[in-house]
């Protein structure tokens, strides 16, 4: 069998990877990821939640960590990483669901987050940034010509990265291609106009990735649930897997691994509290550690429900508990004729007092983060033992049905951690801002400007496509400098206006955003063209779907990955499906028996009267681009400051379980070898 070592990927770059990684940490993408959170959106109240940018740099860690441990080139994974989730939106995989619904609407690209960041990574010109870093490279132009070319095995590790794969998927050989950036770009056009995007990674250490960012993400996920207070304790399901997998013997029995769980968990508590009161076993201290136990005791006798309160509602309630018993404390302790040193003394106490009882009431968190990095290291663990012996990288049977176990439980719950105007003000709101910009766009000449940008055309290589490259009618620049007005573009940089309340007019922060966009479209440089081949291509793909699901021909597979879960978005689609169905029928007769010939008999001339229409298409791709790259609070200003949203929506609670669909049923989480998630005895391991 051949060392999985010697699958090692050498590269130019390993001699300036630290260029790379300082661009990428000086990109915008990554000061964005601190704007986003992982399950749901992140508001300012919630610093303590995992940010998109902590889970990348996890990811990237772990990535590297299993690189290493293999032999593998750790420094191309782990830049690779760092990178990996460039183009996810606001809200986390709600945000995906969000513009995938305008594209379905609207006939234009499908959202995926993978495929997005390399049009982020693109767009920033992060290759560019990291070789101009090179000392003396404007004098090694076959240094720079090579790096350049080698740039597309990162983004590789970006665009097949995508974790939410089958088991079958996540093992699978990699398909042909004659290079890398062939690779890239054909992965790029299936992703964003046929709704394929799970790939498979051109090389070994790329293959890493799906399984890091799960890792990653499983841990961090429960924490912040945990957190939020949306999970108050492990349900036996998760009880079962946890004694599967942190148990060193085999374990036939749910109720064995249940119970397994629960004494480990238990010795985890015993630990943590050896840890805290290894300076309490100091005789001087075990006053204070008797005045902290009171101190809890009346916390939980004052704050009702305080185990099932969220960190920071905890935080608050207890403080103020504290700060009462504290002020007694001092005045109980304090004399009148106490010197000055015995004041410190006292103090001093106090101090240990406070410490003592936070330690304490932050036992849960502790032991929760204690659990989540056992759970991790296993896995890490077993990769590493696996993909050793086996030559490539892979799980063992085993725990390759307790990572899909994991990956099963953890998206149980992450519908309930999404806020209720997630699901219904944003998508109305998100769908009126793209149309907005996308408006802006086309009337002030932005989109025409990129049609008939000679250098934009070259990199169009479709004849196809060159022949819908064109705008109808002729707009001079009268007409386009009117509208260039009324929408705020500036050709030189201005400041926002703002009222007395500190938020702008709604006609100035529309005017900001359209400007912004406005120049997004004019700096997109070759990216423009690879979108609009995409987007051509998608106009085809959307109109072939809707016209087979009108006639209840689209396979099952294909129905779970176009329908967006998000009504406003499915009721217009379905309303579309209705009217072609209709036309359908009267032109054939019946919608029975149909043959492929009359689907694409059909559908030719809708598809080419959407294509005639492509500046407006593309208009709306490029506006979605642009807003999909906010954050989760940039995203909530526009949409409040614009005035398609009333700032006290984002107020009204977590959606609960209200009967949206279960992710599960959205990915395929099949668990080989048997599902722990719900009871079963696995007597096969």
């Amino acid at each position: 069998m051949e060392d999985i070592s010697s699958k090692k990927l050498h590269l130019e770059w390993d001699n300036y990877i630290g260029y790379l990684i300082e661009a990428i940490g000086e990109s915008n993408f990554m000061k964005r990821a601190e704007d986003k959170g992982m399950q749901t959106s992140k508001n300012s109240l919630e610093a303590h939640i995992t940010s998109r940018a902590r889970h990348v740099t996890a990811a990237a860690d772990i990535s590297k960590r299993i690189a290493e441990g293999l032999g593998l080139n750790a420094n191309y994974i782990y830049a690779g990483m760092l990178m990996h989730d460039a183009g996810h939106p606001f809200t986390a995989h709600d945000g995906e669901e969000l513009f995938t619904g305008i594209g379905e609407v609207d006939n234009v690209e499908y959202y995926h987050h993978n495929a997005k960041g390399i049009e982020t990574i693109i767009s920033e010109n992060i290759c560019e940034k990291a070789v101009s870093k090179i000392p003396n490279i404007k004098n090694r132009p076959e240094l720079r010509k090579k790096l350049e070319d080698e740039f597309y095995y990162f983004l590789d590790v970006v665009v097949s990265h995508d974790g939410e794969a089958s088991a079958n998927e996540m093992n699978s050989e990699p398909e042909e291609y004659p290079d890398i950036r062939t690779a890239v770009f054909e992965k790029l056009r299936l992703s964003n106009a046929t709704n394929n995007y799970k790939f498979i990674a051109q090389t070994t250490e790329g293959r890493i990735a799906k399984y890091a960012d799960v890792i990653a993400y499983l841990s961090t996920d429960i924490q912040d649930r945990f957190r939020l207070g949306i999970q108050k304790d492990f349900d036996q399901d998760y009880l079962e897997f946890l004694g599967d997998i942190l148990s060193d013997d085999y374990i036939a029995k749910r109720e064995e691994k249940i119970e397994v769980a629960k004494n480990i968990i238990e010795e985890i508590k015993e630990e943590k509290l050896m840890q805290l009161v290894s300076d309490a076993r100091a005789i001087e201290n075990r006053e204070i550690i008797e005045e902290a136990d009171k101190l809890i005791k009346k916390i939980r006798e004052r704050v009702e429900n305080y185990e099932n309160l969220t960190d920071a509602q905890q935080k608050e309630q207890a403080g103020k508990v504290i700060e009462r018993y504290i002020k007694n404390y001092r005045k109980e302790h304090q004399t009148e004729n106490m010197s000055d040193e015995d004041k410190k003394y006292l103090e001093a106490d106090i101090t240990k007092l406070k410490e003592f009882t936070r330690k304490k009431l932050r036992m849960r968190s502790a032991v929760i983060e204690e659990i989540t990095s056992r759970v991790r290291e296993k896995m890490i663990q077993n990769l590493l033992k696996e993909s050793k012996a086996k030559g490539d990288i892979t799980f063992s049977d085993n725990m390759k049905r307790l990572f899909f176990t994991a990956k099963k439980l953890n998206y149980k719950y992450v519908p309930e951690t999404k806020w209720n105007y997630l699901a219904e003000e944003l998508p109305v709101a998100t769908d009126k801002l793209v149309h907005m910009v996308a408006l802006a766009l086309r009337k002030t000449g932005a989109i025409e400007s990129k049609f008939y940008d000679k250098t934009m055309r070259k990199h169009v290589t479709e004849p196809e496509a060159i022949k819908y490259l064109k705008t109808l009618g002729y707009t001079d620049e009268e007409g386009h400098s009117k509208y260039r007005k009324k929408y705020g573009i500036r050709f030189i940089k201005g400041g926002s206006k703002f009222t007395s309340e500190g938020k702008r007019e709604i006609n100035i922060a529309r005017q900001e955003l359209c400007n912004a966009a406005y120049h997004y479209v004019l700096d997109s440089g070759e990216l423009f063209a690879i979108q609009y081949q995409n987007t051509f291509h998608a106009i085809e793909n959307q109109i072939t779907l809707k016209i087979k699901e009108a006639l209840n021909l689209l396979p099952q597979n294909e129905k779970k990955k176009r329908k967006t879960d998000i009504e406003y978005f499915d009721k217009k689609v379905a309303r579309q499906e209705e009217y072609i169905r209709k036309k359908f029928i009267k032109k054939y007769g019946s919608a029975e028996n149909v043959t492929e010939e009359q689907i694409k008999e059909f559908a030719k001339p809708i598809i080419k009267r959407e294509r005639k229409k492509i500046e407006g298409k593309m208009a709306i791709q490029m506006a979605i681009n642009y807003i999909s790259g906010m954050g989760d609070s940039a995203m909530r200003t526009h949409a409040e400051e614009c005035g398609f949203i009333e700032p006290s929506k984002f107020e009204n609670g977590f959606r609960k379980n209200d009967g949206r669909k279960n992710l599960n049923d959205k990915y395929d989480i099949t668990v080989p070898g048997g599902d722990t998630a719900h009871g079963g005895d696995e007597e096969e391991r």
